[in-house]
């Protein structure tokens, strides 16, 4: 961080930034069942004064700056514009907002807007940072430590799964597939059986994942159920579907699917006209395309959710929101 906000962390361990980081791995421990590892804060002269930078081993992944004396107002859609300030995004969600002077934070929110401090803002930055970039830091030794809590419990799941079936980077691999959809793997025995019990045809990381997810569905779908016990979702057409689905070629280590670029991006381009970036939408395609739908669209639409129709449970009605055609 630059030296302007250097004050946020001048207290060590009781400042108000450090202690939010320690809440946000306590929360991310909780939600996704991964524990971040260590956040180390430094100064650096080469930012300016408030500016930061988010580095994952070494490499800049997130970078932002904060307006001196003033806060973040976010707008809800319905806040009144009559509010003035310098135009912004939020950094976590790309969302329009304004920064207002602090004395002016309470009219924003009397008028709608959700208005944030500084570490309020740079909290929030990290923890969807994190969770997008999950999968890339959990590593071969997350894997083991994960194998070894089980191992406690459920001596004989562990005995008989590795690596009598699955090696262990095959399983980080499957982890790491459940992290980078952010799907929570909390239910560690549940994984690990599920693991095992598809090992017994294949040792694909995809396919294996596929399984696990199916496995898992209320996990997955319950966060995307509204109130009335309904998943709004769009569907894919079965034509749509079946392109995707046709161009996959299974191997005994991987699968990879021959699209054309031509091909994605006209795909893309039909779930754009459907999809705003910002919104978090689901998608519910065949269990074939899944997989690969959402690797197509994970970097232009970040909080599209792709499920597959085996991953919602019997008793969770489905609502279309629309088709891709």
């Amino acid at each position: 961080m630059g030296l302007g906000l250097v004050n946020l962390v001048e207290q060590g361990q009781q400042s108000p930034l450090l202690q939010r980081v320690a809440a946000i791995r306590r929360q991310l421990a909780a939600q996704l069942g991964y524990l971040l590892p260590a956040v180390k804060v430094k100064d650096n002269v080469a930012l300016r004064s408030r500016e930061y930078v988010v580095q994952m081993r070494g490499m800049e992944i997130a970078r932002h700056e904060l307006m001196q004396g003033h806060e973040l107002a976010i707008s809800s859609g319905t806040a009144d514009s009559g509010i003035h300030g310098k135009p912004a995004r939020d950094p976590a969600f790309g969302l329009p907002a304004l920064w207002v002077r602090q004395d002016q934070a309470d009219v924003a929110r009397s008028a709608g807007y959700t208005v944030v401090d500084p570490v309020s803002i740079i909290g929030t930055h990290l923890t969807e940072v994190v969770r997008r970039h999950a999968h890339e830091l959990f590593t071969r030794q997350d894997a083991k430590n994960y194998c070894d809590r089980v191992g406690q419990e459920n001596p004989r799941l562990i005995e008989d799964l590795v690596p009598k079936l699955l090696s262990l980077a095959t399983i980080q691999r499957v982890l790491q597939n459940l992290l980078r959809e952010r799907v929570p793997i909390r239910d560690a025995v549940g994984i690990l059986e599920a693991m095992g019990e598809a090992a017994q045809t294949t040792k694909n990381p995809v396919l294996l994942t596929e399984y696990v997810r199916q496995s898992i569905r209320r996990a997955i779908t319950q966060p995307l159920v509204n109130a009335q016990g309904e998943l709004p979702a769009y569907l894919l057409e079965s034509s749509l579907d079946r392109a995707v689905e046709s161009s996959v070629e299974h191997g005994e280590w991987n699968s990879v699917a021959s699209l054309s670029p031509e091909t994605i991006t006209d795909i893309l381009t039909r779930l754009k006209r459907r999809v705003d970036k910002a919104e978090s939408a689901a998608i519910v395609t065949s269990s074939g395309t899944r997989y690969f739908l959402r690797q197509l669209a994970e970097a232009s639409l970040p909080n599209l959710t792709v499920l597959s129709h085996n991953e919602v449970p019997p008793d969770v009605k489905v609502r279309s929101r629309g088709v891709i055609e």
